[in-house]
């Protein structure tokens, strides 16, 4: 009986001993990767503006890139026209409406939807 409360206590402070070394490691690579990076951002804003962005951009380069090789490109082209089309549409919509011309915006907002209709449902799927 003292074995077995002996054991399962010896269990106990392993698997104890075990997080807190898991939490320690954590808390040393955050530290390790976020110190630098802070670093760079206090000491050199331009530079580190600069470098998050052409990062940023790659990382959106080389996932556009993989998701138009597997859509393919018409498929591509197709969803990137519907886009602008529903974008064309409001921004036009508003532009006219703040410009006091709301009746010409009702013509501008059926051309879209007609439009927007004709790219998505009159065309073959290829």
């Amino acid at each position: 009986m003292i074995r077995n409360i002996a054991r399962n206590f010896r269990t106990l402070f392993g698997t104890a001993a075990k997080v807190l070394l898991l939490l320690l490691a954590c808390t040393a690579l955050g530290v390790a990767t976020v110190y630098p990076l802070w670093y760079f951002a206090t000491s050199a804003p331009v530079a580190y503006t600069v470098a998050m962005l052409v990062i940023i951009a790659a990382a959106v380069l080389f996932i556009a890139g993989r998701r138009i090789r597997a859509a393919g490109l018409m498929a591509t082209l197709n969803v990137m026209l519907r886009i602008a089309v529903v974008a064309a549409g409001i921004v036009s919509c508003v532009a006219l409406v703040m410009h006091g011309r709301r009746l010409l915006a009702l013509p501008v907002v059926l051309a879209a939807i007609v439009l927007y209709g004709v790219l998505s449902f009159g065309r073959d799927k290829r």
